[in-house]
């Protein structure tokens, strides 16, 4: 059976950039399938480089301006991070450098998504603007079809 895995990057004290977070645990909550991991690496992106290795299929979640309203996703692969803009914290740029480190290392597992989901606000904040609260039962349906298909 393949090891499968959503991963959570953000920072809860950056706002909207805590999106990640909310999801994994309100996933994690569920009576998810049981063979799937949910992981929250909060801003240690590095720690993502370790739970790549041992997954075979994984979902990325994490705050992604790509010029949406707020709420709005958008799923890629990681060979279009490039072209992203990610909010400005520290794990946003080493998310492109695990990736490629965990491609060069061949730990990288053979189906990987990433779910970008539009910030409004990413500063110095504790809690989800009101507009990107609104939208979680939109982001927690996308994400549950999203693990069906893993």
């Amino acid at each position: 059976m393949a090891r499968k895995g959503v991963i959570g990057l953000g920072n809860p004290v950056r706002g909207d950039d805590g999106i990640s977070e909310v999801l994994i645990r309100r996933l994690s909550e569920e009576s998810s399938p049981s063979d799937v991991e949910f992981i929250d690496i909060g801003t240690g992106s590095v720690k993502a480089l370790h739970v790549l290795g041992r997954l075979d299929k994984a979902i990325i979640l994490d705050a992604v301006f790509f010029g949406g309203d707020p709420g709005e996703y958008v799923f890629f692969d990681p060979e279009e991070v490039k072209s992203l803009k990610r909010s400005k914290n520290p794990h946003d740029s080493t998310l492109f450098e695990v990736l490629e480190l965990s491609r060069k290392m061949e730990e990288l597992p053979e189906e990987i998504q990433i779910m970008g989901i539009q910030p409004k606000d990413v500063s110095l904040k504790e809690g989800l603007s009101p507009e990107l609260e609104s939208e979680i039962p939109k982001l927690l349906n996308a994400l549950r079809q999203k693990i069906a298909e893993l």
